[in-house]
């Protein structure tokens, strides 16, 4: 576990650059059935698609024409999506007055892309990353990310390394963002902030959070449709006491039902692992926390996702020699589960796992620098004692 103690001027760059940067592959279905694929190297990001299951793709098109040096590791990789339109949108992250800072660029067919746009109204002055990016029902288009411009009242204050901030913009041919603004504060600086949309439009976010006493556990907070923002709210007891980001973040998918699946790592005092719970009252309350893996072989790096009453969930081991990613599913919406099982291995340098759907089947995407890019479906089995 890779355990980041952070310097005056300096947030998350500890990881190195990979040769070529290939493990931090990114994918997602179009309506049409189309896999999109976002392909960093070290001066320029491309995509291309594949329309059968990732067996092969077709040649890449350049998202940026002047080349930049990308900036990209495990916590900060980037990040491609299609709209129920068929438009792309393309997220990465590249040195410039600030290192990692976000680019945006989007397309309507993947054949030209915009000029690309920085996320953050202040990219220039305050270093930023993380930067997590969706496209909600209505269209509209969201990013969110950490943020060190607050840092001075922080360190007044005391409390957290950072702050959450957000722009929105509704998508179309061109996409102008507005001002952004502070959705959080006191954030634990480097562990990925998850989000989804609710059933009821709100935008939900689900963060590690530095409580009193320097402990790190999980908080819930929404933005709703009309822009008002709640106050987060504790939704993990753990007791993590640390001095330093963890660098680990969590996971979160909401189903078509409304209920919250949430996956998250801990080594706290109350419990330590790898952890899943649910939540039908809108992550109110959750579920008894179910322990993932088998801690003898220190699970991490947790995705869910739910596609109607299956849920499937994944992670990462390592023996010292492979990395594994294992994975268990559920028909009844996390009621019950099938016991767990390796997919895949790796014995190089690997992506953390991620789970994409078609609306039709749930695939883990997944990269490492022995084996390249691998789509592979998650397949239903028999419920089993877990």
């Amino acid at each position: 576990m890779l355990l980041l103690t952070l310097p005056e001027n300096s947030i998350a760059e500890s990881e190195q650059l990979l040769p070529e940067q290939k493990i931090f592959t990114s994918a997602a279905f179009a309506p049409d059935g189309r896999l999109w694929r976002l392909l960093p190297s070290q001066t320029f990001v491309s995509v291309d698609y594949s329309i059968d299951f990732g067996k092969t793709f077709s040649q890449p098109v350049r998202v940026n024409p002047t080349d930049m040096p990308i900036h990209a590791w495990d916590e900060n990789p980037p990040t491609l999506s299609v709209d129920r339109n068929g438009r792309i949108y393309v997220l990465y992250f590249a040195n410039d007055r600030q290192s990692s800072t976000s680019f945006f660029s989007h397309s309507d067919s993947g054949e030209q892309f915009s000029v690309p746009v920085k996320i953050s109204s202040e990219a220039n002055t305050w270093y930023h990353y993380q930067t997590e990016m969706l496209v909600d029902a209505t269209g509209r288009i969201h990013f969110t990310w950490h943020d060190t411009r607050d840092r001075a009242e922080y360190k007044k204050q005391g409390g957290g390394d950072l702050s959450i901030y957000h722009a929105a913009a509704k998508t179309g041919k061109t996409i102008t963002l507005p001002a952004d603004q502070r959705l959080a504060k006191n954030i634990c600086s480097c562990c990925r902030t998850a989000m989804a949309e609710d059933i009821d439009g709100n935008l939900v976010l689900l963060a590690r959070f530095v409580y009193r006493g320097n402990i790190r556990d999980h908080g819930l907070f929404k933005l709703s449709p009309d822009g008002k923002i709640s106050e987060p709210w504790r939704v993990t007891f753990d007791d993590w006491e640390i001095e330093g980001c963890p660098a680990h973040g969590p996971a979160l998918s909401i189903s078509e039902d409304g209920r919250y699946h949430m996956a998250w790592f801990t080594q706290g005092e109350k419990r330590s692992g790898l952890f899943y719970a649910w939540s039908d009252d809108h992550g109110k309350t959750f579920s008894p926390p179910m322990q993932v893996g088998n801690p003898d072989k220190l699970p991490g790096r947790a995705e869910v996702l739910a596609l109607g009453k299956r849920v499937a969930l994944v992670w990462k081991v390592f023996d010292g020699a492979k990395t594994r990613i294992e994975a268990m599913d559920s028909v009844d919406g996390g009621l019950h589960w099938s016991a767990a099982r390796a997919i895949a291995e790796s014995e190089s340098q690997s992506a953390h796992p991620a789970l994409i759907t078609d609306g039709k089947q749930i695939f883990l995407s997944w990269s490492s620098l022995d084996t390249g890019y691998r789509l592979i479906p998650i397949e239903s089995i028999p419920t089993g004692q877990y």
